[in-house]
């Protein structure tokens, strides 16, 4: 199996999988939850040019390992990507169609990692921009304190400082 249908197969099942999207209360299991910007207010032409501009960085960042990110950026990458397939309406077939394989024919250039890699940090920092994060939060961490709180001031006693 080459690494191109390996990853093909790895998006779409991905894709497919709105179990393990993140939500704004957490993900299943241990995956990295980071604050994505909120892309329901982009026109479809912004929506449609930042999923391009995405799926590119992440050909980029999967394909030359001197631009690997960290678990947190990829998340906010990641995380970011779904929202835009979710917000344009897109099934698997079709971001595979119209965004991924157009973002790895860039891979052909023989200078793809040098000319493209430098746009990885300018991606993160337009995603935080737009108010998403490479700081993991802990889901459900207010609401279990909020909870808490409210169980104290229902028992009549204050809660532990920490």
């Amino acid at each position: 199996m080459t690494r191109w249908t390996a990853l093909m197969i790895a998006a779409a099942t991905a894709l497919t999988q709105p179990a393990l999207a993140q939500t704004s209360d957490g993900v299943p299991g241990d995956r990295v939850v980071v604050p994505l910007p909120d892309v329901s207010g982009l026109s479809d032409d912004a929506a449609q040019a930042l999923a391009h501009d995405l799926a590119q960085m992440t050909v980029i960042t999967a394909e030359c390992p001197e631009h690997d990110v960290s678990g947190p950026e990829f998340q906010l990458m990641a995380g970011t990507t779904d929202a835009l397939t979710e917000r344009l309406g897109l099934d698997p077939v079709s971001y595979d169609r119209d965004y991924v394989r157009p973002a790895f024919s860039v891979m052909s250039e023989a200078d793809a990692c040098d000319r493209l890699g430098p746009q990885v940090p300018e991606m993160i920092a337009r995603l935080e921009g737009m108010g998403g994060s490479t700081q993991p939060v802990t889901p459900g961490l207010a609401e279990a304190a909020a909870a808490e709180a409210a169980a104290d001031a229902d028992t009549g006693t204050d809660a532990p400082a920490q």
